[in-house]
């Protein structure tokens, strides 16, 4: 399922401001692409109303109290941190070498350059 919803983020593109995002979809995005592969610590995304958390790989649909992390972003921003692996148009706040290892650790894209 998870692979599945991934594929799905993807082919649809980063959201656009009317794609009438629904309650609780950042905790939902984090749970599917993240959770699973995230380093101990504790991360807080912030981007417009919507606020989780992502702590020890576990999400929260709220803050933490004292954050290793704390990124806000718009919805857009976000999707390129991800899927991406940009970090330019977030705004990072904390251990910048642990969100770059949790972004490492989001699953490539498909079309993405191989390295060795």
């Amino acid at each position: 399922m998870r692979e599945l919803a991934l594929w799905g983020a993807r082919s649809l593109g980063p959201p656009t401001p009317g794609s009438g995002l629904f309650d609780g979809w950042v905790a939902n995005a984090l749970d599917i692409a993240l959770a699973a592969v995230a380093p101990a610590g504790s991360f807080e995304f912030r981007v417009g109303d919507e606020v989780a958390s992502l702590v020890d790989g576990e999400v929260r649909r709220a803050p933490v109290d004292d954050p290793d992390v704390v990124v806000e972003a718009d919805p857009a921003a976000l999707y390129a941190m991800f899927v991406e692996q940009r970090l330019d148009a977030v705004t990072v706040t904390g251990d910048r070498d642990l969100l770059e290892r949790l972004v490492a650790a989001a699953p490539p894209r498909l079309d993405a350059p191989v390295t060795s």
